[in-house]
């Protein structure tokens, strides 16, 4: 059950909210550079580096998540539901001027989503093609595998 919140605390819960899109677009557009430089990686075949870049990059998205979580229960806090359709309905109901702000913020953020989303599955797709390389250079059948110990 949630507890009554005074408009005080309201506007409070609210402006943390605003604070906290900002700083997600700051960590969505990071993430952005690090999706785009795990390919970069990638395509270098760079085992190494790239075993140590997805750590940072699994350190962001892990923060990213509990954001929204926290996102998610602050709306809930605000009696909206907590997703999208909260936050946009929080927006709907906010002064003017702030729901015109908030609105652009919350539009930033969700385009940056899908922009990452985006890049992610166009890496995704690129390991999956090099995988797949890998296995046909391994597994050949015994007709396409040349053994040189019986040219001899």
């Amino acid at each position: 059950m949630v507890k009554p919140v005074s408009q005080n605390q309201k506007r409070e819960l609210v402006k943390g909210l605003v604070q906290g899109i900002r700083q997600d677009i700051e960590s969505y557009s990071q993430l952005k550079g690090l999706l785009n430089r795990q390919r970069e990686l990638m395509q270098q075949r760079d085992n190494q580096g790239l075993n140590e870049h997805n750590q940072l990059q699994s350190r962001l998205c892990h923060s990213l998540m509990e954001k929204a979580n926290d996102r998610a229960q602050t709306l809930q806090q605000l009696g909206f539901a907590g997703n999208a359709s909260g936050m946009m309905a929080l927006v709907a109901r906010l002064p003017k001027a702030s729901s015109e702000q908030v609105a652009k913020l919350w539009n930033h953020l969700l385009a940056l989503v899908i922009e990452s989303k985006q890049i992610n599955e166009s890496n995704g797709k690129l390991l999956v093609a090099q995988q797949e390389v890998i296995t046909q250079i391994l597994n050949r059948n015994n007709e396409q595998a040349i053994d040189y110990g019986d040219l001899r």
